[in-house]
């Protein structure tokens, strides 16, 4: 039976008269990677520093692994690691040293090849004796993320870590993730402006809008279920028609939620329902939406 890693239950958090966060029911399962996608200043940070421990709750109770983090913080605390966009390594210390004075200050015990492997891994062993202050941004978040996961925590969250990085690097990541998902079976939560990013990783995701989970599904089923509620067309187009295509939909911008030209030849279009006309010079084919036409339909109908 699949144990619940992490369950949220009437979450929020109050900043003066603000709800970043409010009501939030969520349960994420043993070994889920979930993706935590939602607008700017949605909540998705308020979520992980809560999780993390790093900010208290205003209402509601958070429970992992089973237990009450106002109950049993030390338990929960060794269990969890929190990669932010905040700067926790000290620059003026080299990679390993870094590792080694988290590992000390976590009170991790052996942990010496455990360092070893994290450094050979993230390909840091050939910075092993420059400062941090001199690492691109890439290696950088490599060590971030290797600090993370030197206490081996069976819950990993991610915010927004492969922001503002070097492709190869952001592949890297990547990567590691579904890897160390794989190897160790680890519970992880990684928010994402890059939706494409989310939809390749996760197993499941959720929505967060105005501090309130809008949907919550996993990728298996979150396609069918929205290709019943959209209706999303690829419309094709004889080359001398395509000024006529786009001025008859603008005519219809009642009927017409978007329509996105992909060249002279082909326009997609999202339609409110199946009825609209389209005319006979067209050939049209109702076509599967993905993650980011998913994400766009939900923002929009809250």
């Amino acid at each position: 039976m699949i144990m619940n890693a992490i369950e949220l239950n009437n979450l929020s958090k109050k900043f003066g008269n603000f709800y970043a966060v409010k009501d939030v029911d969520l349960t994420i399962k043993e070994g889920e990677i979930f993706g935590l996608l939602g607008p700017n200043g949605a909540g998705k940070s308020t979520i992980m520093k809560m999780i993390s421990t790093l900010l208290k709750p205003t209402l509601g109770t958070i429970k992992i692994n089973g237990n009450f983090i106002n109950k049993n913080l030390y338990k929960v605390k060794k269990s969890i690691s929190l990669v932010s966009d905040y700067n926790v390594l000290e620059d003026d210390l080299t990679p390993t040293e870094n590792l080694k004075m988290f590992a000390e200050i976590s009170n991790i015990k052996n942990y010496k090849d455990t360092l070893d492997d994290l450094m050979k891994d993230f390909g840091l062993n050939i910075y092993k004796n420059k400062l941090t202050k001199h690492l691109s941004s890439g290696n950088k978040q490599k060590l971030n993320i290797a600090r993370a996961l030197i206490k081996k925590p069976s819950i990993l969250l991610l915010d927004e870590p492969t922001n503002a990085i070097d492709v190869e690097t952001s592949r890297f990541i990547r990567e590691y993730i579904i890897e160390n998902n794989k190897k160790y079976n680890t519970t992880i939560i990684i928010s994402s402006h890059y939706i494409w990013e989310v939809e390749q990783i996760c197993n499941s995701i959720g929505v967060i809008v105005d501090g309130k989970i809008a949907f919550k599904d996993n990728t298996e089923n979150i396609y069918d279920k929205f290709q019943k509620l959209m209706s999303i067309y690829e419309i094709l187009i004889p080359k001398d028609k395509f000024e006529d295509i786009v001025k008859y939909l603008e005519g219809f911008k009642d009927e017409i939620l978007s329509f996105k030209t992909i060249s002279t030849k082909k326009i997609i279009v999202e339609l409110k329902n199946n009825d609209f006309v389209f005319p006979d010079y067209v050939e049209k084919r109702k076509i599967t939406p993905n993650l980011e036409d998913v994400y766009s339909y939900i923002v929009k109908k809250r």
